[in-house]
């Protein structure tokens, strides 16, 4: 994957994803446990993203040292940091709908929009950490 694709894919997939959530005329339902359970997972993977920026600035591997040697580090912690802030951005979203109708169609896509990227986001991130965890260290 080019880093351009890497840079943009989380948005674009969720661009994607809201056009089909459109075209197909779904609603959130009218349940507040949907925005209870959404407002956990984003406070979850808020926390899990976080620790594991913690885990990874503090390695000292061999890829590390490679990666802060090279200009991905800046696009490795910016990804990072807009994972944390797309799944922050979920909690306030999901929040938010506990004083609104949140089976308005606008609100709904905004969730959806929201949710997709924190998604995309999230999976971005942990391909990449999985792929410097597997990096083998050299003897």
């Amino acid at each position: 994957m080019s880093l351009y694709t890497e840079r943009f894919w989380p948005y674009a997939a969720a661009l994607i994803g809201l056009l089909i959530w459109r075209y197909i005329g779904i609603a959130l339902p009218e349940k507040e446990n949907l925005l209870a359970s959404s407002l956990t997972i984003g406070a979850i993977i808020t926390g899990f993203l976080a620790t594991a920026k913690a885990i990874l600035m503090a390695l000292d591997s061999d890829v590390m040292k490679r990666i802060r040697s090279t200009n991905y580090l800046s696009d490795l912690v910016s990804y990072i940091a807009q994972a944390i802030w797309s799944s922050l951005l979920f909690c306030f979203v999901s929040l938010f709908g506990y004083f609104i109708n949140p089976s308005s169609s606008f609100y709904g896509y905004v969730w959806i929009f929201v949710g997709l990227t924190m998604a995309a986001n999230f999976v971005r991130v942990t391909k990449i950490m999985l792929r410097i965890l597997k990096y083998p260290s050299r003897p």
